[in-house]
């Protein structure tokens, strides 16, 4: 019996909203917040992960990480401006992109994004190729609300699109529901 996929990454709980706290800038009056200012909290995750190593669960999920999304990858969805924009201003510290709905990120989200859309992708392949029969992807930050060029709800790149977009590539589907709730 095939086992179900778990794809997960520590690096992806390392996500931080930088010198935020929610969608507010650091200094005046607003202090920083313990969960690396965002309200979409590692702690969270760290804790499914952490239940299925301690209860002996994850012995019977192939736990795995994956490769980032690749530039063609993220293309499928996002224009080449949106991820130069997200790229520069990760790799100055972090911000927020000048559209979207305040979606603030610190240093390095790009990366971050980047792994946690490869999980997503990993995990709709590994199903679609049969190497899995279901699968699920632990990812942050995550992608659900983002648009192709406009973060929004914490989120920087629509990672099931990337995912959906990569299967089709591949010929592994060509139309895909999506139930999001």
């Amino acid at each position: 019996m095939t086992k179900t996929g778990f794809l997960w990454d520590e690096r992806c709980f390392w996500h931080t909203g930088g010198g935020y706290a929610l969608t507010v800038p650091l200094g005046g009056l607003t202090q920083p917040l313990t969960a690396g200012g965002l309200p979409e909290d590692p702690e969270t995750k760290r804790r499914l992960k952490n239940l299925l190593d301690v209860t002996g669960l994850a012995s019977a999920l192939d736990c795995r990480s994956a490769q980032p999304a690749s530039r063609t990858d993220l293309e499928r969805v996002h224009p080449a401006r949106y991820l130069d924009e997200f790229k520069a201003l990760s790799d100055a510290g972090g911000g927020e992109l000048s559209i979207g709905a305040r979606a603030p990120f610190g240093a390095g989200a790009y990366e971050t994004a980047a792994l946690s859309a490869g999980l997503v992708r990993e995990a709709l392949l590994s199903v679609l190729d049969g190497r899995n029969p279901n699968a699920y992807a632990l990812s942050r930050p995550p992608g659900h609300h983002c648009l192709p060029d406009f973060p929004n709800g914490f989120c920087l790149l629509a990672n099931i699109a990337i995912a959906i977009k990569a299967a089709q590539a591949k010929g592994l589907a060509k139309r895909v529901v999506v139930l999001d709730w």
